[in-house]
This record gives C-alpha cells, structure tokens and sequence, in this order.
C-alpha cells in the first residue's frame, strides 16, 4: 500500500514521504514441559528435546544437525557457558547442557572441540557436570592461570581486590584497588559461545541471565560492575558489547526450568519455583527482559519486592543496540517438544 501511495505522490509531482517502517518484533522461543511443573524428577529425554525443538525453531530448520549448523561451523571451537553459582538447587541442567552438546556433534563438531565452563570448579562438581567430563572438556577459570594476562577490560569504576583476582597482592596490608580486570582464559580458545544460564535473580546485578552471566561470570574483579546504587547500569551492556565476550554468543538458551527468585545467584531452595521451561533467542536483551518479568512474577507472588525498580541496565542495552527491551515488541514463541 505506501508503494501504491508513493506511486501516486509521484505522478501528481509532489513530496514523497514514507512512513518509518515499525521495528521487526524480537523472537524468544518457548519450550514447557507441563510435567516440570508439578515438580517431577527431570528426565533427559523430555528434556533434550525441549533444548531440540527450541534450536531448530531458532534455526528455521527441520533436523537438529542442519539447526546447529546455521550457528557453528564443525571446524569451531565452540564454549558452553553455564551458571553452577546456584549449584546444586539452581544451576544450568547438565541434561539441558547434555542436549546441546550432543546436538552439535549431530552438527560434525567434534567432542574434543567442546568445552563447558564456569567460574568455581566446585560449584560445577555440585552442578552434576563431572559425568560430562567422561565426553567433554569441563573447565573452570577459579584455577591457576583461569585469567589471561594480555586481555584487559576497563571501566570507569574501582574495585577492590581479593583473592582470586589477578592483580592481587597478600604482601600489602593496605587495601588493593583496580580499574580493570582480565578476561576468562577460556573466551580465548573458543571462537563461538552458546550461552546457558539459570534464570535466577542476582544480589549485584538485579537478574543472572544473558548479559550478566557473560560479563560478571568472565572477569576477575568483576564485583565493581555489578553493585548498589547501579547494579551493572550501563557497565554490563558496554562490557557484553565487547566482541571477546558478547561477540562470541551466536545462541543463548535460558534454563527457567526451576527459577530461584530470592537470595541468588547462591543456592536458596525456598525461593525456587518448578516452571518447567527454556526460552532461546538469539537477542540476549529480550531474553533478559523476559526473565526479569518472570522473577518479579514470583517475587510478587513470594511477597519481596520487585526488582525491576533498580534493574536499568537492560534499557541501557537496548540503547547500545545489543537487543530488545521493550515488552510490546518482543514476541514469544511456543514451540512443541521435538526429538
């Protein structure tokens, strides 16, 4: 219709002015397994083709092998991100870890070219991801040499350092402070990331989801870009920016299969809530926008208060051009169970 309407404007030798075209809504798929909801015992199966199903909607395509293959390459390195801070109440499934590991070898990626990675090594352990370890490589960045020296990330805020943290110094009895952290060692030997968090709210940034789980999760000294009064606005988006961290996420699948709504990213079982979904976009900002919405849902239903007061860093995102945060243009998706 405006063609046919600019056409005529032409003919009858005046302006041509278009309407802007509305902005394409965000896609978020939508997995749910109604029989996670009455809190029954997580089945591998039920599950990995939930994560399939999700993948080849993502993907447009019809196997799960051809979907993967729309994301990686099979001559990629490619990094699986999980939360496991929550571990073991409200971490990363290993069985929704499971299913997109073995979906990308159905893609030709080798197993030795997959790693799947945290901050804490016992937090992992407690996750359930040591049988993975039996097929693929579970690291950790809380070891020796878990930060590379030569990649920096600054931000125009200080922060104190503690053991852990690179630039560390136990000699000194005055306190340490620093601008800038160093990068998890393990974003340097991946060249794309599917991200995998658990839908938890965080006690620095407001949610653990797409953007937080990426930044907060990959840097030492990490505690400054993520606090009150701020809680990570605008750090976490302009540091997700960064292409060494952000750049490399082609595909995030948030776990919301047992969301924790208070006291997170730790484990607090009273908080946790059987939802039985996962959501998967390719634009982390809506998915993050999603999963505050939700948190603040079961925060209301818990009697806390909302989180969403203090958590501007997802608009902030939008800004940068990182994804969607508004709710009226983002659009969700259900997808049905496929194996």
């Amino acid at each position: 219709m405006a063609a046919g309407l600019a056409a005529a404007a032409e003919l009858r030798g005046e302006e041509v002015i278009l309407p802007a075209p509305l902005p394409r809504p965000a896609p978020v798929f939508l997995a749910e397994d109604p029989r996670e909801t009455h809190g029954g015992k997580f089945e591998a199966a039920a599950v990995r083709s939930m994560v399939n199903s999700l993948v080849m909607a993502a993907a447009g395509r019809e196997t799960i092998g051809e979907a993967w293959r729309v994301f990686v390459r099979p001559q990629d390195r490619v990094g699986l991100k999980v939360s496991a801070s929550g571990a073991p109440v409200s971490s990363t499934h290993p069985a929704v870890v499971a299913a997109v590991a073995e979906g990308l070898v159905a893609a030709g990626v080798a197993p030795s070219r997959i790693i799947i990675w945290d901050r804490e090594w016992e937090d992992m352990k407690r996750a359930g991801y040591g049988v993975l370890g039996q097929r693929f490589k579970v690291v950790a960045t809380d070891r020796v040499g878990g930060y590379d020296p030569e990649q920096r990330v600054t931000a125009a805020v200080m922060g104190q350092l503690i053991i852990g943290d690179r630039d560390f110094n136990p000699s000194p009895s005055s306190g340490q402070t620093a601008s800038k952290s160093y990068l998890s060692v393990v974003l340097g030997t991946v060249d794309k990331v599917v991200h995998l968090p658990a839908l938890t709210d965080h006690l620095s940034s407001g949610v653990n989801g797409a953007l937080s789980g990426m930044v907060l999760d990959n840097l030492d000294n990490w505690r400054r870009l993520a606090r009150p009064p701020h809680f990570g606005d605008p750090f976490l988006p302009e540091i997700y920016a960064d292409e060494r961290i952000g750049g490399k996420v082609v595909l995030t699948i948030l776990d919301a299969l047992r969301p924790q709504y208070g006291g997170g990213p730790f484990p607090q079982p009273q908080y946790q809530v059987h939802h039985g979904a996962i959501y998967a976009s390719r634009d982390p900002v809506a998915l993050d926008a999603l999963g505050l919405e939700l948190l603040d849902r079961f925060r209301s239903k818990g009697g806390l208060p909302p989180l969403g007061k203090d958590v501007h860093w997802i608009t902030s995102a939008e800004v940068l051009g990182l994804g969607t945060a508004a709710r009226e243009r983002i659009s969700v998706i259900r997808v049905g169970p496929r194996l």
